[in-house]
């Protein structure tokens, strides 16, 4: 197994897990909207135009994909550890760009909960209700509005993406209000403007602002 294929790329202040683009067999947006698979930011060529972040051919992202979802948990944890420190970044962002499909859920949970034995704050956006369920205090569900949440326990968070203004709007349902807008430049928090900033998950994460605003830890 090669050392040099990187598994997590820089992401706003994170090592983040970048998957294919797309519905499957091509993709792993196995739950995207229509909406979603027409105007998600991961597909927008402006972007990559003022965030080289975002620039990662999908042919990386069939590699990287491959690597996490064939090799053992062990090396793929060891690696991920590596690749955090080197990026000197204690926050491991699932999916960037892509999802987990569902026949992958096991792994990726494997890979979740082997991860937490060590100092490292997971966070990241899924569609994947199954994959949500598990990790709640991991992962904001992504849905286009509140409209049909499903059961909670107070401490979640969801992603509810503004495609107009290019934002992801984080909504609290134990508070009924969307307490962060973040993106595409900025983080904005709804309840303060003085504590807006340039998008980084460590400056949220300091803040208990955006997928750290949450009442309670959510099981």
């Amino acid at each position: 197994m090669s050392e040099e294929i990187k598994l997590l790329r820089p992401f706003t202040g994170t090592g983040c897990v970048f998957f294919p683009l797309g519905l499957p067999p091509k993709g792993t947006c196995e739950f995207a909207t229509k909406k979603c698979l027409t105007e998600c930011y991961a597909i927008q060529e402006k972007f990559p135009h003022y965030d080289i972040e975002l620039a990662i051919p999908e042919e990386e992202k069939h590699i990287i994909y491959d690597y996490i979802i064939k090799c053992s948990v062990k090396w793929i944890v060891e690696k991920m550890v590596r690749e955090l420190d080197g990026l000197q970044t204690p926050i491991l962002h699932w999916f960037g760009s892509g999802d987990c499909p569902t026949k992958d859920i096991s792994k990726i949970s494997e890979i979740i909960k082997t991860l937490n034995n060590y100092s490292i704050t997971q966070m990241g956006f899924t569609r994947n209700f199954e994959l949500w369920s598990r990790h709640r205090d991991i992962f904001a569900l992504t849905i286009e509005n509140t409209k049909n949440l499903p059961e909670t326990n107070g401490g979640e968070i969801f992603s509810i993406p503004n495609y107009r203004k290019e934002t992801t709007n984080m909504y609290c349902p134990v508070r009924d209000l969307e307490v962060t807008a973040c993106g595409s430049l900025v983080c904005k928090d709804k309840r303060d403007k003085s504590r807006e900033h340039y998008i980084n998950c460590c400056a949220c994460k300091s803040l208990r602002m955006g997928c750290f605003d949450r009442m309670e830890k959510a099981g």
